[in-house]
Formats: C-alpha cells, sequence, structure tokens
C-alpha cells in the first residue's frame, strides 16, 4: 500500500468518525428537543383539560337555567290554560244569560223587574271586581310606603279605604263584599301599625 492510498483511507476514517460524532450531537440535540416538544404538550393538554372542565362546569350552569325557564313555561302555559278555561266558562255564562233573558221575555210577566235585579247584581259583581283590584293595587302601595315610611301617603291610603268601605256598604245583598270587607280591614290595621 502506499502513501496515498492509506491517506485516503485514513481521511475516509476520519472522515467517517466525524460524521458519526455528528450524528450522535444531533440526536442528543433531538432528544432534548422532543423532551422540550413533550413538556410543551402536557402544559398544553393541562391547560385543555382545565378548559374542558371550564366549560363542562358552564354548560351544567346553563342546563341548570334552561331547566328553570322551562320550569316558568309549564308554569305559564298552565296559567294560560287556566284563562282560557275561565274566558270559556264566562263566555259560556254570557250565552246562558242571553237565552235566559229571551226566555224570561217570553215567560214572565215579571220579566223586568226580573232583569233589572240581574242588572243590578251584574253592576255589584263589576264594582266588586273594581274594589278587588283597587284593595290589590292598595295592597301594593302598602308594601312600597312600608319601605319608604312615608306617613302622608299612608294617610292618603287610609282615605281611599274609607271611601272604598263606604262603597261596599252601599253594596247591599252581594256575598263577595264581605270578603272584600275583611282584606280592606286588614290592610287598614297593617297600614295603622305602620304609621305608629
Amino acid at each position: 500500500m502506499d502513501w496515498v492510498t492509506l491517506g485516503g483511507i485514513l481521511t475516509t476514517i476520519a472522515s467517517l468518525v466525524g460524521i458519526a460524532i455528528k450524528l450522535a450531537r444531533d440526536n442528543s440535540g433531538l432528544k432534548a428537543e422532543m423532551k422540550a416538544l413533550s413538556k410543551e404538550r402536557e402544559m398544553e393538554h393541562a391547560s385543555l383539560s382545565s378548559e374542558h372542565k371550564g366549560l363542562s362546569s358552564e354548560h351544567k350552569g346553563l342546563s341548570s337555567d334552561h331547566r328553570g325557564l322551562s320550569k316558568e313555561h309549564d308554569a305559564l302555559s298552565k296559567e294560560h290554560a287556566s284563562i282560557k278555561k275561565d274566558t270559556e266558562y264566562i263566555s259560556d255564562e254570557m250565552k246562558y244569560e242571553k237565552m235566559a233573558r229571551e226566555n224570561l221575555y217570553k215567560n214572565s210577566t215579571k220579566a223586568k223587574e226580573i232583569l233589572e235585579t240581574m242588572d243590578f247584581m251584574k253592576e255589584v259583581v263589576l264594582q266588586n271586581s273594581r274594589l278587588t283590584e283597587e284593595v290589590g293595587r292598595l295592597t301594593v302601595e302598602n308594601q312600597e310606603l312600608s319601605k319608604s315610611k312615608q306617613n302622608n301617603e299612608l294617610d292618603k291610603v287610609l282615605r281611599i279605604l274609607g271611601r272604598i268601605e263606604g262603597q261596599l256598604a252601599s253594596l247591599e245583598g252581594y256575598r263577595g263584599t264581605e270578603e272584600v270587607q275583611v282584606v280592606l280591614k286588614r290592610v287598614e290595621s297593617e297600614l295603622l301599625e305602620l304609621n305608629n
């Protein structure tokens, strides 16, 4: 073997050793990079897990809100059905009253007197309804007045209650007015307690 061949072989061996060392360094660098990427991925996974838990709890909250709205909707549906039933009942009663009036005109000599009595009773019912609404409104006002403690407003409400009681006293022969009077007396006593 001559020196040129030996030099070529040694150069080749040195090149191969250099390449092997470079590959070993590259491998260790890649391993370090892989570890860093693996840690980064674990951190992202933990972050996504916590976000998932947060979204899951929000979903549960929204689900409970939906159930609450569903219950409110059911309650409104029941109330609507009740109002519809009451409306149908009132309509049927009005039709029945119309037929009864026609029969009275045909069959009774005292039809006018009976119809006037019926009209009076209807007016009593309507007035009682208005007074009941007034009592409800006054009850709400009473609650507002108890919050603000304005004595002059209490005096006004007491005067209004007195007028309503006077109107109720003029409606003889209607049983529902007694119930309204009881409510008015209770509201009046509550107002007097607040005034003291």
